[in-house]
């Protein structure tokens, strides 16, 4: 089987979290020194807190566009919320060179190489890629939504190995659902008439995937949007 790194930030992340918190037990065995453990430890950390600080301070962005939002349109109150607090990072960790995923490369490529090396140990460390076989009936869509130049909400979705999905939408706070529209080809821009000029309006979405024109998988998570109306 071939060895992989995951492509995205949080699931690299995960995969050196696995890998470090294995390779004690295997480092002898595979040729890899105590100096090399405690490099692509302090390498671990720091893409860590890379991740997670970028986390939070998306998420404060993001209050802190609603905010603005409110600022400028308001919600029907003349009340304002306090703005958003700043989050609050832990300390650094130990600074390590750039480059982290490379270094991560070639440290699988002299594990692999060793003659002690095996499939099971591969797959135990987290760098043999993963062999699943498609399944329609497994998937779960994950979305997102920004905005368009409009004002409208634009639903950021990965299409993967399914035909499209369906959209379904709420405008009462998920107390009842429509289906909206089918999406064949990320992202999908919701072109509905917005609030007044002045006025909020809080939007709330899922979406399921479509494979062979059929309905499959699980629905999404509900994801809220607060829209405004434009000049």
């Amino acid at each position: 089987m071939p060895t992989f790194i995951d492509k995205t930030d949080e699931g690299f992340d995960s995969q050196l979290d696995n890998f470090c918190n294995k390779i004690d037990t295997y480092n002898i065995l595979l040729g890899v020194s105590n100096g090399q453990v405690t490099a692509i430890k302090l390498d671990r950390d720091n893409f860590h807190y890379a991740v997670h600080a970028s986390i939070l301070i998306d998420a404060f962005k993001q209050n802190v566009t609603g905010w603005k939002r409110l600022l400028r349109y308001g919600n029907g109150s003349e009340i304002l919320p306090a703005f958003p607090t700043q989050p609050t990072l832990p300390a650094t960790p130990v600074l390590v060179g750039a480059n982290v995923q490379e270094r991560f490369a070639r440290l699988i490529q002299q594990i692999v190489a060793n003659t002690n090396y095996t499939t099971s140990i591969g797959e135990d460390l987290g760098i043999e890629a993963p062999v699943t076989p498609f399944n329609p009936n497994d998937g779960t869509p994950t979305f997102k939504i920004g905005f368009s130049s409009g004002g409208h909400p634009n639903l950021i979705w990965k299409k993967g190995k399914f035909q499209g999905v369906e959209i379904w939408k709420s405008t009462d706070n998920g107390a009842s659902w429509q289906k909206l529209d089918k999406d064949f080809s990320p992202d999908y821009i919701d072109k509905s008439e917005l609030p007044p000029v002045g006025e909020s309006k809080v939007w709330n979405y899922k979406m399921i995937y479509l494979y062979n024109d059929e309905v499959v998988g699980n629905w999404s998570n509900e994801v809220s949007v607060t829209v405004q109306g434009q000049v």
